[in-house]
């Protein structure tokens, strides 16, 4: 659950981003979708747990690399942006912790509880 909302916090802060105001929009139909959109993107291995299906994990482990990529890019704007300095600092420590949450559940993700071949 905190990639989940380290996720939708660091959409939320680029979309908040004073840099490009023309292409993202707090609050915006867009914002909305993106956050739609990695919202489902994690119900879909809690939907492969609640009916037994062991390929939760594989998504799991899938959507965690995405997730890691998010926010490795949404560290772009805090390098190479000049102003908004509170917005970048909120934004760094927001990509941080949203790595570190990562890295502890990939490990978890990638060990299932049980092996295929016994199911």
């Amino acid at each position: 659950m905190g990639s989940w909302l380290f996720g939708c916090l660091t959409i939320m802060l680029l979309t908040a981003n004073p840099i490009t105001p023309h292409l993202s929009v707090f609050n915006g139909t867009g914002m909305w979708l993106a956050l739609g959109i990695l919202t489902g993107l994690y119900l879909l291995p809690l939907l492969g747990a609640a009916i037994k299906v062991d390929y939760g994990y594989h998504l799991l482990t899938g959507w965690l690399a995405i997730s890691m990529l998010l926010f490795v890019m949404a560290g772009v704007p805090v390098l190479f942006s000049g102003s908004a300095l509170g917005l970048r600092l909120l934004l760094g420590l927001i990509t941080i912790l949203g790595v570190i949450d990562i890295i502890l559940w990939l490990p978890l993700a990638l060990v299932p509880k049980k092996p295929l071949q016994n199911s």
